[in-house]
């Protein structure tokens, strides 16, 4: 069913000793790497280089977020404009209507002189 493995001949003298210098070596090389490791993310956790970081990507996604709007607002540059005059008269209306309201009583009584006047020739 199953066949056993074949193992290569060794010299198990030398086995011993090359696999201790091979653990040695793998544990400074492992050493090593997590001093590296350690001292990186001591630097990159640095309170000043987290703000650095941070502020480094809002300003990105803030630039990326202005540029889409822009884009947007571009290519509905017509609706916004309405949009904006429609609220600036609706926001605005109260003194328009107060500036206006001297023309408008002028215009009126313009209207009723027309008006008499019609009348005073349609009864004759």
């Amino acid at each position: 069913m199953t066949e056993p493995l074949h193992s290569t001949p060794h010299d198990h003298d030398d086995d011993g000793a090359e696999s201790l210098a091979e653990v040695s070596a793998r544990r400074l090389a492992a050493r090593s790497q997590w001093q590296k490791a350690l001292a990186r993310a001591k630097d990159r956790f640095a309170p000043a280089n987290l703000r650095d970081e941070a502020i480094e990507t809002a300003a990105e996604k803030i630039g990326n977020a202005a540029d889409q709007a822009a884009g947007l607002a571009w290519t509905h540059r017509w609706k916004i404009a309405l949009a904006g005059l429609l609220g600036g008269l609706f926001l605005a209306r109260k003194p328009i209507a107060k500036a206006a309201a001297p023309l408008a009583d002028k215009a009126r009584a313009q209207a009723e002189k027309a008006r008499d006047a019609l009348r005073s020739t349609g009864k004759r």
